[in-house]
């Protein structure tokens, strides 16, 4: 038995022993790689395997297109498979071998037949398979045989309109009543026509009235039947049932069947159903309306204001309904002066009996003056002319009103009228007493249309009548004014009463309109142009953030994308507005109640946030260029604070204004201060470490200046947990200009700052203030009276507590903010800094504060762990770099080890045996290869077929959701178009005239 061989056999593509190759054959796209740069894989010493396996280079270019070439010829003998033309017969019986040649024809044709219906021979006149093979008539697709069954209906129906069999065969010629074999007519044997014609219409009908009766009869007595079985069934069936009733009615509970899965689907599914269906239908709502529609519909408020502002400017009230015109609080004299009016009217219709309350009143009546003349008593106006009065004695007329108008006349009697008479006023009148015979009078109820007063000072009346009938020139003696009912004085008093509110109202509404602002404003483009809109039409600081905010409104850049460069404008302007009103808070406080500067603030951040919501490029731009230009200013005062200590009118110092760092406060709320990296706030805090790491310490506003900013930047950072070595240094070396030995600082600026005289004045009233012991630690406040006129011990207690409280945020924020504990060295500086304060010199209120800020720091830093230790550097061994050597053969005296001693005929059939095993391992990796490649085409293909129906039901599902969306519209809108069906939409399409008219053709 030979040794068995347990050397790994050598591939067909592998090249003679000793050429180094790199592992992998690498993707079809990849570079075959260098022989110089390849390295054997998975070496192993000489003494365990002497012939070890090597890796296999990367497919070369040849071999790249060759695959590329066989990939080629493989995709399309596929694509041709699938095309070539096969039969396949489908003949019944073709296939089954048990089946003879007799019965495989016999099953066709019963096939064939049966796939012949009745139906698509039945409308044949010339149908061989009848019997008595006549041409017979159709009607409805239904043979005339009068040989059929009649048709019964039930006594219920009605047989009105149904003809008999024999009348509808003799309607279509009776052809069906011939017996007659001979398809092309009646023969010499054929019956005559006249014994059919001879049978009387009475014989038919009398059979036919029998048959039914009959039928009838039977009918009934079968349903007397059925109806007595049932009735003896039911008795029956109860005595069986109470035989079967021997067991207590007794609950069992019943042992569910387990459902299957697809069941369990099935009622989870019906479950969710119910639970929707069970839920309350509602009325559909209105959508959420979008930015732009609400600033359109603000917009549009502000202009109709505006439009009837200044149309009660004008005294136009045509369309005002003075909803905003309140009347109760009117003053006292419009009210007399509403109640004198009142009284003069009433005293102005007072009986002539009655006594006046006044001597002038009985002088004059409507501007009338009273005379005792020889003619006797004459009303005189105020032009001198005589007024004629109505007669006091007037003859009744004779008619059916007689009594009537005697009444009327006695009544009149009584009265004294003043003329004119006002027109519209309701009279009665004597109709053409001209024209009356023997001084006969017809009075008749009317109103006036028309003065005409005379040059002589009469005057006369058109007057108009009720029945439609008019009458010109009537004097007075012929009119008399009609007393009005309590019911028509009521109304007419509240008319009045009306008519004043509304006069009222429109002064009102006048006076108002000159006092209020212009609801709709211009975007100003400079500060001086704000400034002088501001002072004309603003007299506190909410009407200047009325302004503002309605300067927004009106040129939005959601109305108008127009708009956005002039609102750019004003952006800029609001910021530099912001800081203008900043710096007023330091220089004059908050103003009190009418300016309430800090209001005015809050409601330009406002303003500001609004439009950097509305256009956030620009706001961006904005902001990032304002940054820009303070940094530039910032830059100037600090190169001039080498030179420059005190200015002439008021104190240097290099710090930006209060406005600056509130402006810079309110940055924080309009962007996100969490990004990584942002365009607006990263700028703005790295402006802020500038300034707090390099401006110098002077005065008392610098420090506040600087603790403002350290607060600011600790603010920044707070949510995003991170850390600002600037603004604690700051804050360390701050409480170390309260401590007599203060240790190193940090700060550059501060160290030099503690030995200014401000700086000793503040450590040394600090250090005196423990006699106090009751009073609150106070604020730090950013009003400048405040900072220079508050004592040395307030001012330091109060940077001291602000810095604390700064701290125990910070502290708070880092603790457990990064996966190390690295808050020791965090806050090393700060605790450092504490330890130098000697606070048994200080208030017990400040003692407190510090103590709270050692203990929280304290219990932050507690966390023990292993000090940190130095990374060690590479070896010289590890960053060293690898050569290699090629090593060359001569491929061509290449002579396998086995094949030494052998004779060169036995070495040429091993050679060639193992050139077959490799030409065999060859075609099997091919053909494995192939099949690799078809399986994976073919799944390409099936993943195409389905990708085209998922995309095909993925649009119908589109088009559900569009159709159910649409509906739901429609039902939001009123259920317009889902009434009616189609009908609606073709109306409305008529009504426009389009119907029918295509693009671009014809009807």
């Amino acid at each position: 038995m030979g040794k068995r061989n347990n050397k790994a056999k050598r591939s067909l593509s592998s090249l003679p022993k000793g050429i180094a190759r790199r592992g992998g054959m690498g993707g079809s796209q990849q570079d075959p790689g260098n022989p110089f740069e390849i390295t054997a894989r998975m070496k192993r010493p000489k003494q365990l395997v002497h012939n070890r396996p090597i890796s296999k280079p990367k497919s070369t270019k040849h071999a790249l297109e060759s695959l590329q070439r066989r990939h080629t010829q493989l995709r399309n003998t596929l694509q041709s498979s699938k095309k070539a033309n096969q039969f396949v017969d489908r003949r019944i019986g073709q296939y089954d071998p048990t089946m003879s040649q007799d019965d495989q024809m016999l099953a066709r044709l019963v096939k064939e037949r049966t796939r012949q219906s009745q139906r698509i021979s039945k409308y044949r006149l010339d149908d061989d398979g009848d019997d008595d093979n006549d041409a017979l008539l159709t009607h409805k697709g239904k043979k005339l045989d009068p040989n059929k069954s009649e048709v019964l209906y039930s006594d219920d129906e009605d047989d009105g309109g149904n003809l008999e069999a024999i009348d509808t065969e003799l309607h279509f010629g009776g052809s069906g009543l011939t017996v007659s074999n001979n398809p092309y007519g009646a023969g010499s044997g054929t019956t005559d026509l006249s014994q059919l014609y001879g049978q009387t219409r009475k014989t038919e009908l009398d059979d036919l009235i029998a048959r039914r009766k009959t039928l009838k009869a039977e009918k009934m007595h079968a349903k007397e039947t059925q109806a007595e079985t049932f009735e003896k069934m039911d008795e029956e069936f109860g005595e069986l049932s109470a035989l079967l009733r021997y067991r207590k009615n007794e609950e069992r509970p019943l042992i569910p069947t387990k459902p299957t899965q697809e069941e369990a689907e099935m009622n989870e599914w019906n479950v969710e159903m119910r639970q929707m269906m069970a839920k309350p239908k509602r009325q559909a709502t209105d959508r959420t309306k979008k930015p732009e529609e609400i600033a359109k519909e603000e917009a549009e408020r502000l202009h109709e204001l505006e439009t009837r502002r200044l149309a009660r400017m004008n005294g136009d009230f045509e369309e005002d309904d003075f909803s905003d015109i309140v009347i109760d609080g009117r003053s006292g004299k419009s009210k007399n002066k509403a109640t004198k009016t009142t009284k003069k009217k009433l005293s102005d219709h007072r009986n002539p009996d009655e006594l006046s309350d006044s001597e002038d009143e009985g002088e004059q009546r409507d501007g009338l003056e009273i005379r005792f003349t020889a003619d006797g008593l004459k009303y005189i106006d105020k032009a001198g002319n005589v007024v004629e009065k109505d007669a006091e004695d007037d003859t009744s007329s004779s008619g059916s009103d007689g009594e009537e108008e005697e009444e009327e006349g006695s009544d009149s009697d009584s009265e004294v009228v003043a003329h004119p008479l006002p027109v519209g006023c309701r009279v009665r009148g004597n109709y053409r007493a001209a024209e009356q015979y023997d001084g006969h009078e017809s009075w008749f109820d009317g109103k006036i249309t028309k003065v005409h007063i005379q040059k002589d000072g009469s005057v006369k009346y058109d007057v108009e009548y009720d029945d439609g009938d008019f009458e010109d020139g009537m004097i007075p003696k012929n009119i008399r004014p009609i007393k009005k009912t309590p019911k028509e004085e009521e109304d007419a008093k509240k008319k009045k009463e009306t008519d004043d509110e509304i006069q009222l109202k429109r002064k009102l509404a006048k006076e108002k309109a000159r006092k209020e602002i212009p609801f709709v404003f211009e975007a100003p483009t400079t500060l001086e142009g704000l400034h002088e809109l501001i002072a004309k039409y603003a007299s506190t600081g909410r009407d200047a953030s009325t302004i503002i905010q309605r300067i927004h409104t009106s040129n939005s850049v959601r109305l108008d994308h127009r708009n956005g460069e002039k609102m750019q404008n004003f952006y800029d302007v609001l910021l530099r507005r912001f800081i203008a009103v900043g710096d007023a808070i330091f220089e004059s406080g908050d103003g009190g109640k009418d300016l309430g500067r800090a209001e005015q603030l809050d409601n330009i951040l406002k303003t500001l946030y609004a439009m950097a919501q509305d256009a956030p490029e620009t706001a961006g731009a904005v902001w990032g260029r304002r940054i820009g230009i303070l940094h530039n200013a910032y830059g100037k005062r600090l190169r001039d604070s080498e030179f420059v200590h005190e200015d002439e009118e008021e104190f240097w110092t290099a710090w930006p204004s209060t406005g600056v760092f509130l402006l810079l406060r309110a940055l924080g709320h309009i962007f996100p201060v969490t990004d990584r990296r942002h365009y607006v706030v990263t700028p703005a805090i790295l402006l802020l470490t500038e300034i707090t790491a390099h401006t110098p310490i002077l005065s008392r506003y610098d420090v506040v200046m600087g603790v403002l900013c350290s607060g600011l930047l600790l603010e920044y950072t707070k949510e995003a947990k991170r850390v600002v070595p600037e603004a604690l240094s700051f804050i360390a070396s701050t409480i170390r200009l309260f401590s007599s030995d203060p240790g190193r600082f940090t700060n550059p600026a501060l160290e030099a700052a503690h030995k200014l005289p401000f700086s000793q004045c503040l450590r040394k009233d600090l250090n005196g203030s423990k006699s106090r012991k009751t009073d609150p630690v106070p604020m730090l406040s950013l009003e400048k009276n405040i900072i220079e006129e508050s004592s040395a011990s307030d001012f330091s207690a109060a940077v001291l507590s602000t810095c604390m409280t700064l701290i125990e945020k910070c502290t708070t924020t880092l603790k457990d903010a990064f996966p190390a504990a690295s808050e020791q060295e965090l806050l090393y500086d700060v605790s450092s800094s504490i330890l130098t304060l000697r606070p048994k010199s200080f208030s017990s209120e400040l003692q407190k504060k510090v103590s709270a800020t050692v203990s929280l720091i304290a219990e932050v830093c507690s966390s023990e762990r292993a000090p940190l230790q130095r990374r060690g550097t590479a070896s010289a061994g590890e960053m060293a770099i690898k050569t290699l050597a090629p090593r060359m053969e001569d491929p061509t005296r290449y002579s396998m080890s086995r094949d030494k001693g052998k004779k060169s005929v036995q070495a040429a059939i091993d050679r060639t045996r193992r050139e077959y095993k490799r030409e065999h391992k060859a075609i099997t990796r091919e053909l494995r290869m192939d099949g690799a490649f078809i399986e994976t085409e073919r799944r390409k293909e099936q993943a195409v077929k389905e990708d085209k129906a998922r995309a095909k039901r993925q649009k119908n599902f589109a088009w559900l959701e569009g159709e159910q969306a649409s509906m739901n519209q429609q039902v939001r809108q009123g259920g317009g178009l889902i009434k009616g069906g189609g009908t609606g939409l073709a109306r409305a399409k008529v009504a426009t005239g389009k119907m029918g008219i295509k693009k671009g053709g014809r009807f």
